[in-house]
């Protein structure tokens, strides 16, 4: 789980640093799909590791990254989140307390210039966590309410 998640880290700032750049129209999962709208791109495709599954996709234009990620720990939202914020603490990140928000739970964080906000859930199986990165999380959080659909709505939060 802590590889899964310091793994993630890494991946949202290498994107964000290097900028590859692949078309995708479509990210498609079991768990969800996200239609990419003009300007958002998968810059590589869907990892699948011992049942977890990140999916990274970038707006270049803004320089914002959106990561899905989903890990078959069956903890509840709050231990998920309180967690990975400690790991990411120890990677040198700044993040906030988790919040509440409906059967999620939200925390914002920061390293260096870069800021994002994290979205953690479970639905008893399987938990997944959603993070925003970039000098601002609007257009991430607006391709997400406007072009993310899950499976399963306990897995993810109603809105972001």
């Amino acid at each position: 789980m802590k590889k899964i998640l310091t793994a993630l880290s890494v991946a949202l700032i290498s994107v964000l640093v290097f900028g590859s750049v692949a078309l995708a129209a479509e990210v498609r999962t079991e768990y969800f799909t996200l239609n990419l709208p003009d300007g958002w791109t998968q810059p590589q495709p869907t990892q699948s590791n011992k049942g977890a599954v990140v999916a990274i996709v970038q707006n270049a234009n803004d320089k914002t990254a959106v990561s899905v990620a989903v890990t078959p720990a069956a903890f509840p939202a709050k231990e998920l989140a309180e967690q990975t914020l400690a790991n990411m603490k120890k990677g040198g990140f700044t993040t906030s307390d988790p919040v509440a928000s409906g059967d999620s739970y939200v925390a914002e964080f920061s390293q260096g210039q870069a800021k994002g906000v994290s979205y953690f859930s479970s639905n008893g199986k399987v938990g997944s966590v959603v993070s925003i990165l970039g000098s601002g999380t609007d257009s991430g959080k607006k391709l997400l309410n406007e072009h993310f659909k899950a499976a399963d709505p306990k897995l993810f939060p109603a809105s972001f």
